[in-house]
C-alpha cells in the first residue's frame, strides 16, 4: 500500500462485489447516461477477466477511485499478449496517478504470468491516447482495423 499524503492508496483485485461500483465509474468517467448499463453484460464480462487475473481495483482507503480490466489473447508473434480492454477512474480522482498505478499493476500480473507484451486499443484522438503513449506504451503502426458484424 502506499501513502498519498494521508490517503492510503491500494491496488487490489477486483472482486465482484465491486461490480456495482465498477459500472458507476465506467458510467462517470465516459460521461454515459445511467440508463446505458442496462445494455452492457458487465457481470459476466468482468468475471471473466478476473478468471483471467486481469481485473484491478484502485482504492483510497476503502473508497474504489478506479478500475482496469483485460484478458490474455493468443499471438502467433509473441505467444500470448496481455490486452487492457478497460481503464476507468472517476473525474474526480483522474491526474493524481490511479490510471497509471493501475496499469503498473495490469503489466506486473502479466509478467508473473510470462506475458511479454501488454496492448490496449484506444482512440487517438482522445486524451488516453496520450497518456499511455506517456506510460511508454508504442503506436503499432499498422493498417490492421477493427471490423465487426452481428450475428
Amino acid at each position: 500500500m502506499e501513502r498519498k499524503g494521508n490517503i492510503k492508496m491500494a491496488i487490489r483485485k477486483m472482486k465482484m462485489d465491486d461490480i456495482s461500483t465498477v459500472g458507476e465509474i465506467y458510467i462517470q468517467a465516459f460521461g454515459y447516461q445511467p440508463e446505458s448499463i442496462k445494455f452492457y453484460k458487465l457481470k459476466p464480462y468482468v468475471q471473466f477477466c478476473m478468471d483471467e487475473g486481469y481485473a484491478f481495483i484502485a482504492e483510497d482507503d476503502g473508497e474504489i477511485k478506479g478500475f482496469i480490466i483485460g484478458y490474455e489473447k493468443p499471438s502467433m508473434f509473441n505467444g500470448r499478449i496481455a490486452h487492457i480492454e478497460l481503464l476507468a477512474v472517476r473525474p474526480a480522482d483522474q491526474h493524481q496517478g490511479n490510471g497509471e498505478k493501475l496499469i503498473d499493476r495490469f503489466i506486473e500480473s502479466a509478467q508473473a504470468k510470462g506475458v511479454k507484451e501488454v496492448s490496449v486499443s484506444t482512440a487517438c484522438y482522445k486524451d488516453a491516447y496520450l497518456i499511455y503513449r506517456h506510460l511508454g506504451f508504442s503506436d503499432a503502426q499498422s493498417d490492421l482495423r477493427n471490423l465487426f458484424k452481428r450475428v
